[in-house]
Formats: C-alpha cells, structure tokens, sequence
C-alpha cells in the first residue's frame, strides 16, 4: 500500500495499484465502519449501482421509485417515480447517457427504460413482455442500446432500443434470446469478454453462454452456445435457487450464491479445473427446448420430493436480524404450553402437507376449493384428488399490501418458492402452456417452479480451447459422429464459502472485493467477508436490522454500499477506530441452526390462509348439514 504511494511520481497507475493495494489488506476488511446513511427510499431498497465515475448511486426500493444519490454529501440529485405496479427488483444505468438514463426491472414483469431528468417518469419506455417477476437487467458498457433480463418465466430477453422503443404484448416472441425450463433468477456479464454472460436458475445450474452464437427471436436451442454448465455435485440431488451470480474482475471466474446454501467459486478459464462427465446430448436440449412436459420423470421426482412441516404468515420476519435463534429465557409456568398462534400455525400446516401429499399432477384443470369460494368446497383433499400445486389462488398484483414482491422461503429442502411473485399462493404453476413459436409450436407455461424444474442431476458444459481461443471444444463420440457434442465438461468448485444464511430472499447477492475477498449479505442482518484462496471468514459487518440484500464495492474507492429490508443505504469505509466486536463463530454457530430450524418451512400470504379456512368451514357446515338429514 505504501510502496504504491511512494511510487506515484513514477506510475501513472498508482490510482488502481492503491486501491488494489488496500482492497487486498486484512487491514482494511477488519476496519470497515459504517459513515454514512442515505434515507432516500421509504421502503426496502432492492437494489443499488454505482456509476462508472463513482460519484452516483442508482436504487430501486418497494417504493417504486428511483433514486440517484450523491454519495460524498448524501445528496438526492434525481428521482422518478416510475410506472412498476409493484417492487423494483434490479436497476441498471444505461452506459454512455450521462448517468441520465436507467432501466429497470420489478415483481409484476415489467421492465422499463427512464429518463432520470423527468421526475414525474413522462418518458419511459415500457416493455411488458415477460410475465412474473423479472429479477435482474444488466447492461454492457460498450452497449448504451442494449440489456438482458432474466425472469420467473424462463426466458431471457434481448432488448435493442433501436430496433423497438416499448413493448404491450405480454409474453411476446421477438425479444426472446433462449428460453429455459426452469425460472432464471440471475444474471451477469463478462466485464473482460462482453459477449460472455452467465445465467443462474432456479435448480442449482449456473450457464456461460456466448451470445454471438444466440439469435434474438429465433427460439432456437442454445445449446451450442454454452461455454460452459456449472453445478455443484453435492446440490444435484435437490433444487437450490441461484440468488446470485457475478464474474470476476478478471472475467476467469465466477461467483454463485444458492438460497438455502452457500456461495461457490467457479474457475471458468482454466481447463484443469473441468470434471469430465459424460451426458447425453438430448438432456442437455431438452432444458431449453421450450416445450414443459409436467408428467415427466424428473418433475413427478421433484414433487415428490417435497417436503415441509411448519408455516409461517408473510411480513413475519422474526427468523431474521442479528437477533435471530437467540437463545430467550425460560418460559413461565403458565406459557409452558403452546400458544394458541404455533399450534393454529401448525394445524394449517398439516392440512397443507395433506394436500401435497396427495399431488395429482394428471389434473389438467383443477377445481381447488381455494380458486373459487363462491362453490362448493371440495375437502377433504383426497375426495377431491386436487393438488396444491395445481391451485390458481392469486393474489391481487396491485395491492402492495399483500405482496411482497423480494422474499421467497423454503419448501423442505429442495423448495424455494418465492413471495415475490404475484402467482399461486403456494409457489405452484399453472398447468396451461403459452406458445411462444410460429410454426414450431414450441410452448412452455407462464410459470415454472421449482418442483416442476425438468433437470437431470448432472451438469453440462463445453470445454474452452486451451489455447486461450472462444471456440468451444466438443469431444465427438465414436458411436455417433453424426452428433456433435456428446462428451461434455463442466468446472468443478473451486471453493465454497460458508457462515451466512440465505433462505429468505430472491436477491441475496455475493459480490468479489478485490482480487483476494468475497462478500455477501446475510438473513442475520449481517455482510460476511471470506479470504477467497482459503474460504475463511475474515470479517462480519452488522448492516441491517433484518435481511442484507444487496453488496456493492465502488469501482475504485475502498468505499461499500449495502442495502437490504431496512428503508436506506449504508456505505462503509476503512477507520482507524477498533475492529467490531461481533463474536463470528457463535455467529456461524446460530445460522447454521437457524438455516436448518427453517429448512422445511414455508411462507403463505394471510389472503390465503383466509381462504383455507372459509372452505374449511364451509366443508364442516356442508357434513353437518347432511348429518342432520
């Protein structure tokens, strides 16, 4: 750090040296200090950027508003109220506009472009093709006309505003790049390769593709267009939801973050660290061929699969905070019991599990007592032979009050059905399909889930020509030269770094600080810090009273900005002042059970759980009256 300021005369990079320098301390990790708050949102910010000077932060928030903020005077320089109906997911300024422009993306699918200048959001392009939650836009930095965004229906979207300023049509085909058959959560581009970008799914799989092999609007496979397919062996068995992914600076490696379990290291350049596996081609296809067989074998594994034991109302955040699995006092003798609340709770829960347990997946239109009150109730579940996953319950995407469009929660262990969308109350899909093709009758259903994820439990990938070249190189099987790809290979995880909790929340994100840390938010309310060669928790940062979200290191300062569940952004630098006294073992300790206590729980919107019990008690009226004749 010294030698570079010494040397500042002679290296007309001492700028980027320094902050190397002090990014790759120990030092400097151990004293990062909270300095400064900005309060510009009146919701929970769901997403910041810095800009490429470093001056500005750009945020979204439940507020459905966006905030450029001048950090070094906390200063609000520009908002728009925009036209989202619900939650700001992800925001991006658009590169080269003078930071005088955004896109940006929320919970009811729409995804739009703003003229930061117009506070009342008069000029706004809006683009409503896809239809969920669309959870990130990312933009490349030599493209001011182009972004990506990914969403719950699968499809990644190229937008081009030269070639279209908005888009009404719901689920239209000319923006598509590929479509998936399971929901795609995340997204990143290559800062060293721009036609390279990583995509994260909802069932453990992390791609790099290469978009100068993809055709926008053809809805080809993209097969030959992956550079390669990482996934974690031990996560094959179940579905963990890719909150998160995010190249290096150096463009050779990649981060991942999984709900409900940790955050992995991928080196994505170098061919010693590929597993060779062999996988049929066909599997590899038929995840994007765009057609969704709901009776396949894989999703009928899924569902069974599914597993939970406790439920829990939306807006109940008890589980979070640096507070969280605390141990409390003993109860009074007179509260020794179960309160009325746990064992209610735990009744809607068993009637749940009744019904999933009893999935009928050949249901082609399913007559839950949940989708229509008017009628006739149809319990007990198995008279009916309904499923909850086939159950239309929705809620109403207007009211904000009900939704909450940046939480999801576990179901059993392989389950992360997300609060955030405004779909099935229990995370469930929608059995009608929605073509997308021309003459190819190419289709898929507006949602697809987790339970209804076609996968194998292996992972796919085309290795990199050694030499440092783009091309891909694909090992031809002997029995069928005919196929080109039949041996395929995947990196291997370099690291996985462990001590946070993620289980409650669609965006959690880890980000690399420098060339020698990793960091990401935490359900505890905290920002842990990882040693990136060793894996080991260097340091933990209190950053929110319930959910950190978001990590965002500025571009060339040792300066952090965090946000999460609380209604501001927090930016952190290094002090002289004592390193914090957080305890991070007993810390690990607590997330470590706390992540397992809530494993096999679920989150239910309060719309629905007045529903059960209104056609629980027209059931019980229903016998009685039949009783009674």
């Amino acid at each position: 750090m010294f030698r570079s300021i010494l040397s500042a005369q002679f290296n007309l990079d001492t700028r980027f040296d320094l902050h190397r320098a002090v990014t790759d301390s120990q030092w400097t990790i151990r004293h990062l200090t909270k300095f400064k708050t900005l309060a510009v949102h009146s919701g929970c910010v769901n997403t910041i950027q810095w800009n490429l000077s470093g001056d500005l932060i750009l945020s979204g928030s439940d507020d459905r508003k966006l905030a450029v903020t001048r950090w070094i005077d906390g200063q609000m320089t520009m908002q728009v109220k925009g036209l989202h109906k619900t939650n700001i997911m992800s925001a991006k300024f658009l590169p080269q506009t003078g930071d005088r422009q955004a896109v940006s993306c929320s919970g009811d699918g729409v995804v739009m472009v703003s003229d930061l200048e117009k506070e009342d959001g008069s000029l706004q392009d809006v683009f409503r093709c896809h239809q969920g939650p669309v959870y990130e836009v990312v933009t490349v930095e030599s493209e001011p006309n182009t972004f990506l965004s990914v969403g719950e229906d699968g499809t990644a979207r190229w937008f081009d505003l030269r070639a279209t300023k908005t888009c009404p049509t719901l689920r239209c085909k000319e923006n598509i790049l590929f479509i998936c058959q399971s929901s795609l959560s995340s997204a990143a581009i290559n800062p060293v390769l721009p036609h390279e970008f990583a995509i994260g799914t909802s069932d453990s799989q992390v791609y790099v593709m290469d978009r100068r092999k993809l055709n926008v609007g053809s809805l080809g496979s993209p097969t030959q267009s992956i550079v390669s397919s990482m996934r974690v062996p031990s996560l094959s068995s179940h579905s963990y939801r890719t909150t998160s992914v995010q190249f290096s600076p150096e463009g050779d490696q990649v981060l991942a973050s999984f709900s409900g379990e940790g955050v992995y290291l991928f080196d994505v350049k170098d061919p010693s660290s590929y597993l060779p596996l062999s996988i049929p081609k066909f599997e590899l296809d038929e995840q994007f061929s765009g057609n969704a067989d709901t009776n396949s074998l894989s999703r009928r594994r899924a569902r069974q699969g599914n597993s939970f034991k406790r439920v829990r109302l939306r807006g109940d955040w008890s589980d979070t905070g640096p507070s969280a699995g605390m141990s409390r006092a003993a109860p009074d003798i007179g509260q020794a019991r179960p309160t009325v609340h746990e064992g209610f709770m735990q009744r809607m829960a068993d009637v749940l599990r009744s019904m999933t347990s009893l999935n009928s997946p050949s249901v082609a239109s399913p007559s839950s007592p949940f989708e229509n009150p008017t009628e006739d109730p149809s319990f007990p579940v198995a008279e009916a032979n309904v499923s909850l996953a086939n159950s239309n319950v929705r809620d109403d995407v207007n009211s904000r009050d009900e939704i909450d469009f940046v939480t999801y929660e576990s179901l059993g262990r392989s389950e992360n059905i997300p609060e955030n969308q405004p779909e099935n109350m229990d995370g469930g899909m929608d059995d009608s399909s929605t073509n997308y093709s021309d003459d190819r009758n190419e289709s898929f259903p507006p949602f697809r889930n987790r339970q209804d994820s076609e996968q194998s439990s292996n992972g796919y990938s085309v290795l990199r020509d050694p030499s440092g070249g783009d091309e891909m190189m694909c090992v031809q099987d002997d029995e069928d030269e005919h196929n080109a790809c039949e041996m395929l290979y995947q990196p291997i995880s370099k690291m996985k770094f462990v001590g946070h909790r993620n289980s409650r929340t669609a965006i959690n994100e880890a980000c690399f600080w420098g060339r020698c840390h990793v960091m990401s938010g935490s359900d505890c309310g905290h920002v842990f810090i990882w040693n990136r060669q060793t894996g080991k928790v260097v340091s933990v940062l209190q950053a929110d009273t319930r959910v950190v979200n978001r990590v965002r290191p500025h571009p060339y300062e040792p300066i952090l900005a965090t946000s999460g569940i609380d209604y501001d952004i927090k930016l952190w630098t290094p002090s002289s002042d004592s390193e914090n006294n957080i305890n991070i073992e007993e810390l690990v300790a607590r997330n470590a059970r706390m992540l397992e206590e809530t494993r096999d729980t679920i989150t239910i919107p309060a719309s629905y759980m007045i529903r059960m019990l209104a056609s629980m008690t027209r059931f019980r009226q229903g016998n009685n009256r039949t009783n009674s004749d």
